[in-house]
């Protein structure tokens, strides 16, 4: 059971800090989601295989100044937790690609919430496949925290 004294822990999936950047629909309740992680209300994260996710949408889109661009900002983001893939990660993700049959990035993701027991933020539906991990989409979590 949780304390309610213990601060919640999110990891945020790649597709939430897209819609951010582009300020795509839903891009406001992903910038109150980081407003709340920067303020120390919740404890974010995201998983390396993140940078790797953004950095080659933005090369696919010819936009290699971007790409650099959006990882750095990611990468000294001092309020946002990096996590490093590690053997346990890496084995929960080959586990979560065989049984669900996920994206790789999407099981190094979910793996990643999983070892940290953190809610993954994201609308990518694939995640709800994986029943070891809880997921919110961003208004999801804006309305229950």
């Amino acid at each position: 059971m949780r304390n309610e004294s213990i601060k919640h822990k999110v990891v945020l999936d790649t597709k939430p800090l897209i819609k951010l950047f582009a300020k795509e629909k839903g891009w406001d309740a992903v910038q109150k989601i980081l407003s709340k992680i920067e303020a120390g209300g919740i404890e974010g994260s995201i998983s390396v295989i993140t940078l790797t996710e953004i950095y080659y949408k933005y090369l696919q889109e010819k936009r290699p100044d971007l790409a650099k661009t959006r990882t750095e900002e990611l990468r000294y983001a001092i309020y946002l937790k990096k996590i490093d893939i590690d053997e346990e990660v890496a084995v929960k993700a080959g586990e979560f690609k065989g049984k669900y049959n996920v994206s790789i990035a999407d099981a190094f993701i979910a793996a990643t919430a999983y070892f940290e027991r953190s809610t993954i933020i994201s609308d990518d539906m694939d995640f709800k496949r994986i029943p070891e991990v809880k997921t919110l989409t961003e208004d999801e979590f804006i309305l229950n925290f």
